[in-house]
């Protein structure tokens, strides 16, 4: 038996059960929180309750003061029943039948903010601990970005963009932020995106319209940049490591390794596996001078004493069908005489026929010895090579940086996306009404319901806990920003209309607030459906498929004509 492998597979079952109730319980809790609030302020302000629920679909209940308390088998949340903050009833009656006198206005718009009031207290106390934590970033913040590839053809290259220039502006504003925030600036952009950029000593502006990016977010059909960044990979060592000794300094940046350029904080750490039984060259560039240096560290080897994360290669990369399609420096492999092209067919004269046998063999062999029988043109050859024991080893430093908003951060930068977004979103439905000729990157296909948020919070924490508890909190801060929404169905709606009845004295009519109540139901139930409909094609491929196959059926139509050129095959 694999014991690896069987551990390897409980662990990774634990990992995904404990995602799964982290989501269940956190996502619980926004909506608990929620109607919590409601419940508390409406015994304090003396209005009627008939039911406070832990939970959905009825299984335990007990009468207690007049409101029954209830826990249900579906623990998404809860639930409060309260008759006299429903403005659509001109006589508001108990769940046995009883008529009960309407609420004060002001009992209402508190009872009614109270919700996203405490979604707010909430949001702020969990964002505390992220604060203290941290949020691992896809990138350092930056203040420049250099331009590492372009593709040909789009709105960028054809507005001048090359690769190696420096993006120092955006929109005519500095910037200092993760390369995800970057995106979200272009992104939620009206009209034309606007870069500073440096090339050769001097500085130009590069304006451009964005487009569609089918590569990139295909169901969202958002303007994602057709540019990447060149990623600075920043070295920050840990008190008393070997990096901290040989001189590498915090924000120093990694130029190369052994002579080899890396793209990513992994193939970093890849690297620092493969060759780190040998002092590694690197190759850096001084934070703050700019000035290159280089330095010589031993890593050192990470405890494995059951060999759990030891791996052995030879050092070829295979394709499924066992051809060798590159030879990786300085391992067995390369002194052996396999060249990229042989294709592999015995294992000491044991065949093999997929890749996992190969795989398999080595791993079982470890670092002895071996022949390996290959297929080159039409020769049979038999050559002799070994393994190399790749260890987990470290130089101590830290890649991925933490970023610590405090909650305060947290709460205003998800209120100034939600603003940029929502602008961004009308100017894209008043340009397609005919309304306005600005154009804008967003629209109602961004947007993501129950199902979405809890894939994206699922995806989240298996990420990183940090990374999980910090969307839990934009969660619930854009609960109580939704909510806040002056729509009469809505807890903002029944702020609305209790500040119209306290500034006007007498309240709206009932069949007023019913109609606009009908309406906006309506309209909400078919954002509902449109936005999970969104989440759908998000989750499951074979919807987006569809989804492609409907667009694609629907270009055609709208461009028969298209020449061979163009869009042919």
């Amino acid at each position: 038996m694999d014991y690896e492998y069987l551990l390897n597979y409980i662990l990774n079952i634990l990992g995904i059960a404990g995602s799964v109730i982290f989501v269940v319980f956190f996502f619980g809790m926004c909506i608990f929180v929620h109607e919590l609030g409601h419940f508390l302020v409406a015994r304090w302000r003396g209005l009627h309750v008939d039911a406070f629920s832990i939970g959905f679909k009825k299984i335990w209940a007990k009468k207690i003061n007049g409101v029954e308390y209830r826990i249900g088998c579906l623990p998404l949340g809860g639930y409060v029943e309260l008759p006299q903050v429903d403005a659509a009833t001109e006589t508001p009656k108990a769940a046995d039948g009883t008529e009960l006198p309407p609420a004060k206005p002001l009992d209402r718009l508190l009872t009614a903010a109270a919700g996203p009031i405490c979604n707010i207290i909430f949001g702020l106390l969990l964002g505390c601990v992220v604060w203290l934590v941290g949020i691992p970033q896809d990138t350092p913040k930056m203040r420049v970005v250099e331009v590492a590839e372009v593709e040909e053809n789009s709105p960028e290259w054809n507005a001048g963009l090359r690769k190696g220039d420096v993006i120092t502006r955006i929109n005519g504003k500095k910037f200092h932020a993760a390369w995800k925030d970057i995106v979200v600036e272009i992104l939620t952009t009206i009209g034309e995106v606007d870069l500073t950029v440096e090339r050769d000593g001097k500085t130009f502006e590069i304006k451009y319209l964005p487009k569609v990016n089918p590569k990139k977010m295909a169901v969202e059909k958002t303007a994602y940049p057709f540019f990447s960044p060149a990623i600075p990979i920043e070295f920050h060592p840990e008190k008393g490591s070997v990096a901290e000794k040989a001189g590498i300094k915090s924000g120093d940046q990694l130029l190369s390794l052994n002579g080899m350029s890396c793209e990513h904080f992994f193939v970093v750490q890849q690297f620092i596996n493969y060759y780190g039984d040998k002092p590694l060259t690197l190759k850096m560039r001084k934070k703050d001078s700019r000035s290159e240096y280089t330095v010589e560290v031993q890593p050192v080897d990470l405890p494995d004493e059951l060999e759990f994360l030891t791996q052995y290669y030879t050092g070829v990369t295979l394709t499924p069908q066992l051809q060798i399609m590159g030879i990786m420096k300085d391992f067995p492999a390369e002194k052996s005489g396999l060249r990229p092209g042989d294709i592999i067919k015995k294992f000491n004269d044991k065949d093999v026929k997929v890749f996992q046998d190969f795989t398999d063999n080595v791993q079982a062999n470890k670092s002895g010895k071996f022949t390996v029988t290959v297929l080159r043109g039409d020769k049979l050859l038999v050559l002799e090579t070994s393994a190399k024991a790749v260890r987990p080893r470290s130089i101590g430093v830290k890649f991925m940086l933490r970023d610590h908003p405090n909650p305060f951060q947290q709460f205003t930068g998800l209120i100034e996306l939600t603003a940029k977004s929502i602008r961004s979103m009308a100017v894209r439905l008043g340009n397609t009404m005919g309304i306005t000729e600005k154009q804008s990157n967003l629209s109602a296909r961004n947007m993501s319901g129950p199902m979405g948020m809890a894939v994206v919070l699922y995806k989240s924490v298996r990420l990183s806990p940090a990374m999980g508890l910090y969307f839990v909190v934009m969660i619930s801060f854009a609960l109580a920003i939704f909510n806040l929404l002056p729509l009469p169905v809505l807890d903002g709606g029944h702020v609305f209309m209790s500040l119209i009845e306290i500034v006007f004295r007498r309240p709206l009519p009932v069949i007023v607030v019913k109609v606009l109540s009908y309406i906006f139901i309506g309209l909400l139930l078919i954002l509902m459906l449109y936005v999970t409909y969104m989440d759908v094609l998000r989750v499951v491929p074979a919807a987006q498929k569809l989804e492609q196959k409907l667009t694609s059926a629907e270009s055609t139509e709208k461009a028969p004509e298209q020449s061979p050129e163009k869009g042919g095959k």
